[in-house]
């Protein structure tokens, strides 16, 4: 929640987002059934409950590399 909070409150005041926090919004602002779909797609043993910040860091570069 802290996360979220920090980008909100950058974003209000015109801060640039680092590419950490440009991932997390990325991922907030997937459906469900999209996440699930990435977690299939690049790791595969993972459940959308188990995803931290920094994995959806990760997935989010993997995305850009594609």
């Amino acid at each position: 929640m802290v996360m979220e909070n920090l980008i909100k409150l950058k974003s209000d005041i015109g801060v640039q987002l680092t590419d950490r926090e440009l991932a997390v919004r990325w991922w907030d602002g997937l459906s469900n059934e999209e996440q699930q779909n990435y977690l299939s797609q690049y790791l595969p043993s993972f459940s959308i409950n188990k995803v931290d910040y920094e994995t959806q860091y990760w997935i989010w570069l993997k995305k850009q590399t594609l």
